[in-house]
């Protein structure tokens, strides 16, 4: 009895480990997804501000050249 207890005890481990390292496994994926959708959205921010800061520079570079002529 005690040999069938230990058996049973054994899989019934392997099985909650089997599902524990599924859910890690899930959760890495989402983590995956997480970081490249976080990865994506820091390159569009940067290309915003990229073209913000072309604007900026542009309107700058007009008064300037406004205060020259006049």
């Amino acid at each position: 009895m005690a040999v069938a207890e230990r058996t049973w005890g054994a899989f019934k481990s392997f099985v909650l480990y089997q599902e524990t390292i599924k859910a890690i496994r899930d959760d890495m994926a989402a983590l995956s997804r997480d970081v490249a959708a976080l990865s994506n959205a820091h390159a569009d921010l940067r290309d915003r501000i990229s073209r913000l800061e072309g604007v900026i520079d542009g309107v700058a570079m007009a008064g300037r050249q406004r205060r020259i002529e006049g």
